[in-house]
């Protein structure tokens, strides 16, 4: 019997791998305008990532509907969509809706973005990920694009928040543990469209209970229209990002994908300035700047290490 260490996954990353990856990431960032208008309309934070998470799943289990392929409910399957919802959504979600009005936006998010190099660490242990300079220097670039926008503002006022910037600490080990439990579990012949509407729903009905605990829960018609339909437009933009993301990891693997984190942040800061005024400054341009260059050397880094694996084959005599 051998002793090898199993190689890791074979991967398809490339220009196309790229592409989606920033699709993904500024559809996903459309999400904080309509956060915004939503919150500013009445609707509860915790009520909004019910029907988000519920309503994404509902128009992805239509979807499913349409194009016959429905999720399996087979007992690893099930155990995916739970612990996939608790550890991307209800879980994380739940920490970031509690920690929102006791913390800067600016602290949350440059927490958040750590979940990238998070993943990156945990994938090594696992043999998902191996260890390249170029790679850990790409991930650096893109934080270090995100930080220069996130550093000046996010300095604590109260030195009493530093307890929860520590329990808001766990949300990206949470995001970035959800990256290598799909990789390492996800029944590989489960599709992108099932795989997100079963955590989708999964996660919706496990944030039923903790509306229902905080009386957060949100009723159709809330009270006000412009409310309401900032949460049915985020409920479509969720649904497109989950298909989106699925598609991405079986093509170039979920560490990869963690890196729309990054995107995400600046993507917002853009949609900002186009939804409610204010022009873009020089620091989100040099972010951009960064963040792109980090996305491309680590792409590149990805790219060789894929051509190295492939197998060589010699002409024997």
């Amino acid at each position: 019997m051998s002793g090898a260490t199993p190689a890791a996954p074979v991967r398809h990353i490339g220009p196309l791998a790229l592409f989606i990856l920033v699709l993904a990431g500024l559809i996903y960032s459309l999400l904080f305008p309509f956060n915004r208008i939503a919150t500013e309309n009445g609707v509860p934070p915790l009520g909004y990532v019910v029907w988000v998470s519920l309503g994404g799943g509902v128009l992805m289990l239509i979807a499913c509907v349409f194009t016959g392929k429905m999720p399996r409910l087979r007992r690893r399957h099930v155990v995916t969509y739970i612990v996939g919802g608790a550890l991307s959504i209800a879980a994380p979600m739940t920490l970031l809706a509690l920690a929102a009005p006791r913390l800067p936006s600016s602290v949350i998010t440059m927490i958040v973005v750590l979940a990238p190099i998070l993943s990156f660490v945990f994938a090594l242990p696992v043999k998902l990920e191996r260890f390249r300079w170029l790679s850990l220097a790409g991930l650096l670039f893109a934080l270090a694009g995100v930080l220069l926008i996130l550093l000046p503002e996010a300095s604590l006022p109260e030195p009493g928040m530093v307890g929860w910037v520590l329990l808001t600490l766990l949300a990206p080990v949470l995001f970035a543990l959800f990256n290598i439990f799909i990789d390492l579990y996800a029944p590989p012949q489960e599709g992108g469209l099932q795989l997100g509407t079963g955590i989708l729903l999964a996660a919706g009905l496990m944030m039923l209970p903790v509306t229902a605990i905080t009386g957060e829960f949100h009723f159709f018609p809330g009270p006000s229209t412009e409310g309401d339909l900032a949460v049915l437009y985020a409920t479509l933009i969720n649904a497109v990002r989950w298909w989106l993301m699925f598609i991405i990891i079986r093509m170039a693997g979920a560490i990869f994908v963690s890196q729309t984190a990054y995107i995400i942040v600046l993507g917002g800061f853009g949609w900002q300035a186009l939804f409610f005024g204010g022009a873009v400054s020089g620091y989100i341009w040099s972010a951009a700047g960064l963040l792109l260059l980090g996305l491309a050397i680590n792409t590149l880094s990805k790219m060789r290490q894929q051509r190295a694996d492939r197998p060589r084959y010699r002409n024997s005599i």
